[in-house]
């Protein structure tokens, strides 16, 4: 009988990029990283560990360390098997990009069929960690092991031993610096845990409560973009400001952004698609769905205030409400950009019939 711990490596800034990491080097763990390790390190320190693999990427190296400070008679052993997924010519790609091919669909809909163009397929990806785990239970019977590895791969390792098909990996959830836990006899494997991050809960609880956002003024950038296929499109609006550590994202509706274009059509004139605006950063958190927009002068009746407000149903409390305060410029150019994103999925349905 082996334990194995599966573990995945804590946060790194490289997701606010907006592009598919895959193999890139230097990747490190940010702050919130490596509080997240040492948060699992404790959590562990008390655990026997006989051994321990990981990932050759430094983001999963550093996460290990932080937890083998614990434990120093362990020696980190470095197995490519538990690396990531070989995404190929996607590595570094932008995911908004990504997100608009027909293979994004093939892998989010049936991953056992999807090759990455010069990569490999998820169910080569899915075996080479399956027979890394079982040549691993030969080599330590009867003993504790801790693989520090991908979220991708610890979902494939999971839904093999869970006795569930390739297909429906993406229904389980591996958070950053989550423990879930298999066990190998000689009899049928057992799922023991997964996705376990209790011991980040007191990490969260410690750090001062956060005040709501109710008016960011002024935002640095602005941005409006759809993930997914055709039919299937989330369309996000994105604002950042020197006030805040990361962006704050919204969800919003086509006829959002439609309207969003028109007000600012009416209140501007012709929109200009300058200055260039940033890429979507992927969301991790969604502040909340939007359900009014409205657009008008601010009370000095220089900048723009753009009012989104909380969709709630009947019975749910009042909705929140976010003002975003905005040069004249900076809501042409998110107008020019929603009338666009808008319009590529009405040109590709059409161009479909």
């Amino acid at each position: 009988m082996t334990d194995f711990l599966l573990i995945r490596h804590a946060t790194n800034d490289f997701v606010k990029t907006g592009r598919l990491a895959g193999w890139t080097p230097e990747v490190h763990l940010n702050a919130e990283g490596r509080a997240q390790a040492a948060a699992l390190g404790e959590h562990l320190a008390q655990m026997r560990l006989d051994a321990a693999y990981s990932s050759p990427l430094e983001r999963c190296v550093e996460t290990a360390q932080a937890v083998l400070v614990h434990h120093p008679h362990l020696r980190l052993e470095i197995a490519e098997a538990f690396g990531e997924i070989r995404y190929g010519a996607w590595q570094g790609a932008e995911l908004s990009k990504l997100s608009t091919r027909k293979l994004w669909r093939t892998v989010q809909i049936t991953p056992s069929r999807a090759r990455f163009p010069e990569g490999e397929t998820l169910r080569a990806a899915q075996m080479r960690a399956v027979d890394a785990i079982e040549a691993l239970a030969e080599r330590h019977p009867r003993q504790r092991v801790a693989i520090f590895s991908h979220s991708d791969l610890i979902k494939m390792i999971l839904a093999h031993y869970l006795g569930m098909h390739l297909d429906l990996y993406q229904r389980i959830e591996i958070a950053p610096a989550s423990l879930s836990i298999i066990r190998l006899s000689f009899e049928r494997p057992s799922v023991l845990q997964i996705n376990e991050t209790s011991y980040l809960q007191k990490m969260s609880a410690e750090r001062p409560e956060e005040r709501p956002i109710e008016r960011l003024e002024p935002v640095a950038t602005l941005t409006l973009d759809a993930i997914g296929p055709q039919g299937q499109r989330i369309f996000y609006l994105q604002a950042t400001s020197q006030a805040l550590s990361e962006p704050i994202t919204f969800i919003l509706e086509k006829t959002h952004a439609l309207l969003l274009a028109n007000q600012a059509e009416a209140l501007l004139g012709e929109l200009t698609a300058e200055p260039a605006l940033p890429a979507l950063v992927p969301p991790e958190k969604i502040m909340f769905r939007v359900g009014q927009i409205a657009l008008e002068y601010d009370s000095n009746n220089a900048p723009l205030r753009l009012t989104l407000t909380e969709l709630l149903g009947e019975g749910q409390g009042v909705p929140r409400q976010v003002h975003l305060i905005a040069t004249a410029e900076q809501i042409s150019a998110l107008g020019a950009q929603a009338r666009r994103v808008a319009s590529r999925g009405h040109t590709a349905q059409q161009g479909e019939g």
